[in-house]
């Protein structure tokens, strides 16, 4: 395009598409910039900060009463003394009406675990009963049952 005058003669075609590729080529970097930070932000969501925490506690007796103790202990000739010499005073004990007892070794397995997948957070508590009692009857235990 040609702007004729008083003698003068200007030339803007050239000024024009210099500045349309300016402008287009600053238009495409920030096109890349928007881009690039975004897949940035994603990874970020996607892949994350991975954590995971358990926790585990009892409650009762500081730990359950093992298979092995329990192998120990025969129905009919097992004294209540040597049970509460073996495993310590039970956490219940209760006397019925024809004389037996019954002694509870109580023991809650709290376990909480949490696991965080940024931004996602999971919390999984979980309570086990492990606890055993036992039927005294003149002294000795009768017969003995896990609970839980």
């Amino acid at each position: 395009m040609q702007l004729k005058g008083v003698g003068v003669s200007v030339n803007c075609s050239m000024e024009i598409s210099t500045d349309l590729g300016e402008a287009r080529m600053k238009l495409y970097k920030q096109s890349e910039i928007a881009l690039f930070a975004s897949l940035v932000v994603t990874s970020f969501l996607l892949v994350g900060c991975v954590i995971c925490k358990t926790d585990e506690h009892y409650t009762g007796r500081d730990r359950p009463i093992g298979n092995q103790t329990l192998r120990q202990i025969e129905c009919g000739q097992t004294t209540k003394d040597w049970l509460v010499t073996a495993l310590g005073e039970p956490t219940e004990e209760r006397l019925m009406e024809d004389g037996t007892e019954i002694l509870k070794y109580r023991c809650i397995m709290k376990k909480d675990n949490a696991f965080v997948l940024f931004p996602i957070i999971i919390v999984d508590d979980k309570e086990t009963d492990h606890s055993v009692s036992f039927e005294i009857k003149d002294g000795i235990v009768q017969r003995y049952w896990k609970e839980g």
